[in-house]
């Protein structure tokens, strides 16, 4: 717990408009699992994607500050938590970089199905350990080493490539509808992928944006 209170603020603030983009239609009924201090889940809400949003946060000063935009906020581990929600209550769940926080996401993924309507879906970003960075450091440093954020976040404790994520969804239950990659490199580097039409994608993906429905 003390690795998530020395991160800064800005951790906790950022509007992840990426998972935004996959939220489909208006006026959803939102769970936000890590929603920080709320800013993703209240954009929702300005945007009207949503019309009510309940955030899950486990560090409390987050927490704190999500209450002033959220309409209503939990504060716990989602591993650990008895959800106090009627089944297929929500029309979406958003685990913004949450999967690989945990101890068991498969079960953690399995047990969230009660909880979404039929037709709604589960949206989240995963790190890509496959990326080219990681494996320079491990095949040429012999280096994996953890660092404050990134793929290899102290605070991580699942590592996912492309493969291991569609297989995870698949296993519990679900069918990925969209699955993309959400990339921070530069220009030429883009470029590069383009021209070999996306053969290397694998190693340039820096995470992958997941949204998928039970089936």
């Amino acid at each position: 717990m003390h690795l998530y209170q020395e991160k800064d603020r800005q951790y906790f603030s950022w509007v992840r408009q990426e998972l935004i983009n996959l939220v489909q239609g208006r006026d959803n009924v939102v769970l936000d699992i890590g929603c920080g201090e709320g800013e993703t889940g209240y954009e929702l809400k300005k945007q009207g994607k949503a019309m009510e949003v309940i955030g899950i946060e486990l560090v409390e000063e987050a927490a704190r500050h999500a209450k002033n935009k959220l309409d209503r906020v939990i504060v716990g581990d989602i591993e650990k938590l008895e959800l106090p929600f009627a089944k297929e209550y929500f029309d979406c769940i958003l685990m913004g970089d949450v999967l690989e926080h945990l101890i068991d996401p498969w079960s953690c993924l399995k047990r969230l199905k009660e909880y979404l309507k039929p037709s709604g879906s589960v949206i989240a970003s995963i790190p890509n350990v496959n990326h080219w960075r990681v494996l320079k450091n491990l095949i040429l440093h012999d280096k994996w080493e953890y660092v404050t954020a990134g793929t290899l976040d102290r605070t991580h404790l699942r590592f996912f490539t492309k493969k291991t994520i569609i297989r995870m969804f698949t296993e519990c239950g679900y069918g990925i509808t969209y699955l993309g990659k959400n990339s921070s490199a530069k220009p030429g580097v883009r470029l590069f992928d383009r021209l070999t039409i996306e053969s290397f994608e694998r190693f340039l993906a820096g995470q992958y944006i997941v949204r998928a429905r039970i089936i």
